[in-house]
């Protein structure tokens, strides 16, 4: 990503070609597609390959002078990554404000600051992003956060380590393996930390310098260590077999193939990292020959510039455009590699090779300090007025009356609310949550963020109809047992949970009358067509029979609300209505071919007597396929799948007559 060798006379082309693998797996996971949909694994091998280099090159000043030259090295730091970040950033930023709304751009402002000065994890972090979630983490700047670790490592290691080379000293012939014992010791807290995380609060776990550092710290003792490569002759033949099954690891583990959390992908990256360049460096195979090709040599060389261009490219041009996955991956490849190949050559290698900056470090690093600090006080807070003017989308007229965007629109509001809650109980601490008891039947409300949109239908029909109402919709976590959705395999704890919570306790426990189950559309299943058939239908197909199994068996009578017409994150009316004109400018299209999981929804209707599947495709879009953004004056959607709270409280009225027509609202 960031960190090269800084002389020539040790260059090794093939850790450019790693660099290269690496950096297309975060492309094609950030371009959407399904089947890598653990390619972020691609910045812990970004990781682990820094603290290697750079542990290198600080070794080399403490081998031959018992000290680091700070003033050099920090001056080189900044020549590597400051110009080219700084240009990426004052570019994304006028681009982003030209196709996003003002409050928009007003709310991406904090990342963009922190980006600037090097904490942009710890403000993601603040934030919660939640960077697995399918048009969740639209921050333009969001892949900075990696950025921000590896330059908080810069800033850090290299007094840390100057100053146990010199505390380790005092061991003589050991002083090696105490330092080696340190950084391991450390290395493992990190980990541990992490792994500790990672259930309670995987964005801290997964954003954290202090969670992230073991990685780095793993690459450090593998520069630590060099017999590990230079010593080891009789294993020799085997360098190149480890090596080929490192990158076939890698791979797999970047694939929604394996279903791990990200702390253990990022672990098992790790491993397979540190086994890759073991097998890279102890000598020549046929693994080594193709990372050492020219193509994929330069391809490394320019990946620092493709990984800062790539998430901006991908941002732009969602609201530029409709492209399924595979066509935004073609997109953002092309454009982002040859914007890094002339930021290579017009901009990063003269400020790398000038020999005039090498004679003055001090003043490079001051220099460096003060435009990033400027960058994020002075830039930043002029962002909002680069663009005066509203992106402008034709709408064909055929003749009808177009609706304006009504002036009191408040997009800020409208966002604000999209998850907050009407009930005093918040669900997602794996409690049983009763806002409501009545004397007549009791209601439970599960699923993920949508059936959270009905959370306030359901509370007002309950209250109408002196229902008790129990409310256990966790986000990211289907209803059915055991399912992850593609864009959510990080969050296998937490579903665990509320599944063991939902099946397990509420059920039997509780003995509720009726379950009213929301579900939903993935978005991998608009982005790729051939999503359907692929095993993660087979999977939640087998988890949707399941889950009618045991509601049914518990005694409660259940009502699937089938998943609503939804679009994608690009095409968000929320953002739309933000620089519109016209109301029309904002619709979007829905399929009405009913989707494989309604279909097997009705299935089990006609073949269960207490089981109904609820189609509410011409309540929410009564111009259907036409979904307009305004429904009953109402803002409908706060994104491409989601309803507005107000609007999902409207719907109550709709909801009693469905389940009235069922006799479901009858007395015990």
């Amino acid at each position: 990503m960031s960190t090269s060798t800084e002389s020539t006379h040790d260059y090794r082309a093939h850790l450019d070609g790693l660099r290269t693998l690496a950096v297309y797996l975060v492309v094609a996971f950030h371009a959407g597609v399904a089947r890598f949909a653990g390619g972020f694994i691609g910045v812990d091998v970004f990781f682990v390959l820094s603290g290697f280099l750079v542990t290198q090159v600080l070794l080399r000043d403490l081998g031959s002078s018992n000290r680091v030259r700070f003033s050099r090295f920090y001056a080189r730091r900044f020549r590597r990554l400051l110009p080219a970040s700084a240009v990426v950033l004052v570019s994304t930023l006028v681009a982003f404000s030209w196709v996003a709304s003002p409050a928009e751009v007003d709310a991406a402002a904090g990342g963009f600051r922190a980006a600037f000065w090097y904490v942009a994890n710890w403000h993601f972090v603040r934030e919660a992003t939640d960077y697995f979630a399918a048009g969740q983490a639209e921050s333009p700047v969001l892949h900075f956060w990696s950025l921000a670790v590896e330059e908080q490592f810069y800033l850090g290691w290299p007094l840390i380590l100057a100053g146990l080379w010199t505390v380790t000293r005092r061991a003589g012939r050991h002083s090696r393996n105490v330092l080696r014992g340190v950084v391991a010791a450390v290395a493992m807290a990190s980990l541990g930390w992490a792994w500790y995380l990672s259930g309670s609060a995987p964005d801290r776990a997964y954003y954290g310098t202090d969670t992230r550092i073991y990685q780095l710290l793993a690459g450090a003792l593998l520069a630590l260590t060099p017999g590990l490569i230079t010593r080891a002759r009789r294993f020799e033949r085997w360098s190149g077999p480890v090596a080929g099954l490192a990158v076939v690891g890698l791979v797999v583990v970047g694939t929604s193939a394996v279903s791990l959390t990200p702390v253990q992908r990022g672990m098992v990256a790790c491993v397979l990292t540190v086994m890759l360049i073991l097998g890279l460096e102890r000598g020549p195979s046929p693994v080594r020959a193709v990372f050492s090709w020219e193509p994929m040599v330069y391809l490394g060389r320019i990946s620092y510039g493709t990984y800062l261009w790539h998430w901006p490219v991908i941002v732009v041009a969602q609201r530029l455009g409709d492209f399924s996955p595979k066509q935004m991956l073609a997109v953002a490849t092309v454009l982002s590699t040859g914007l890094a190949a002339a930021s290579a050559e017009l901009l990063e290698r003269p400020f790398r090779q000038s020999p005039q900056l090498d004679r003055i470090p001090r003043l490079v690093v001051a220099v460096g300090l003060a435009v990033s600090l400027m960058g994020g006080m002075l830039v930043v807070e002029r962002s909002t007025t680069v663009w005066d003017h509203q992106v402008v989308r034709s709408v064909a007229t055929n003749g009808l009356i177009l609706t304006p965007v009504p002036e009191n629109f408040d997009q800020e509001s409208i966002y604000e609310q999209r998850y907050s809650t009407p009930l005093s109980c918040d669900p997602e601490t794996m409690k049983i949550c009763t806002p409501l008891t009545g004397d007549g039947k009791h209601v439970v409300l599960v699923g993920d963020s949508n059936a959270l949109m009905f959370q306030g239908a359901v509370h007002k029909l309950a209250k109408d109809h002196g229902l008790t109402f129990t409310l256990m919709a966790i986000r990211g976590c289907s209803w059915e047992p055991g399912y992850l959705y593609a864009s959510h395999l990080d969050k296998r704890e937490q579903c665990d949970a509320a599944d063991q919570l939902f099946y397990d306790r509420i059920l039997p426990e509780l003995q509720p009358d009726l379950v009213v189950a929301v579900d939903v559309r993935e978005a991998e299943a608009i982005r790729e067509p051939d999503f359907t058939g692929t095993a993660k239908q087979k999977e939640q197909r087998s988890a949707m029979a399941l889950g009618v199994e045991k509601i049914l068996a518990s005694g409660a009578d259940l009502v699937v609300i089938e998943p609503l017409p939804r679009t994608l994150p690009p095409e968000s009316q929320l953002n739309c209505l933000a620089t519109a004109t016209y109301q029309e400018e904002c619709r979007f299209k829905s399929n009405l071919a009913p989707y494989w999981v309604e279909q097997d929804l009705r299935q089990m209707d006609e073949a269960n007597e207490r089981m109904w599947s609820v189609d509410m495709d011409r309540i929410v879009c009564p111009a259907l396929p036409i979904c307009d953004p305004y429904v009953n004056g109402m803002v409908a959607r706060w994104d491409g799948a989601h309803l507005t709270r107000k609007f999902g409280e409207s719907l109550a009225d709709d909801l009693a007559d469905i389940l009235a027509e069922r006799g479901l609202l009858d007395s015990r």
